[in-house]
């Protein structure tokens, strides 16, 4: 679907952060349910819920009813994108703004919202396009 602009309609960030929040739950234990969702994201289960219907039904996620949230083609290309903006935002704030890196987190959760894509890729750039970011976790390659 896209705007009338013909650009693709964007995703909210309460949205980017559900995706996201998937996407880094299934790296580290294989598999997101609601419940490890709305620890992640200090959220109740039913708002979870909620939320996950949407992402549904715009085709970011497919979900199993009491089970397995899985991101779909579309969704993890978000959470890449997303993790991406947010590690390359990490490595400036630490790196050129010499931020220490147990403060860079939260502040990267709040920017990586902000960033249109052309502003991250001129950072990555200007960063000389790290691979990893601050805590040594990889940073994704950015996909359009």
């Amino acid at each position: 679907m896209r705007t009338p602009s013909g650009t693709p309609p964007s995703i909210s960030s309460t949205k980017e952060d559900y995706i996201r929040a998937i996407y880094i739950i299934q790296k580290a234990t294989g598999e997101a349910g609601v419940t490890n969702i709305a620890e992640r994201l200090k959220l109740s289960k039913s708002t979870v819920s909620e939320r996950v219907k949407e992402l549904v039904r715009d085709g970011f996620v497919v979900a199993e009813i009491y089970g397995q949230i899985t991101l779909t083609a579309k969704g993890l290309g978000a959470a890449q994108k997303l993790t991406y903006k947010h590690r390359i935002i990490e490595v400036f704030l630490h790196e050129t703004l010499k931020i220490p890196k147990d403060k860079i987190h939260e502040e990267a959760e709040k920017l990586e919202h902000a960033f249109s894509d052309d502003v991250i890729k001129r950072l990555a750039k200007f960063l000389h396009n790290p691979v990893n970011d601050p805590h040594g976790s990889p940073i994704p390659k950015f996909k359009d």
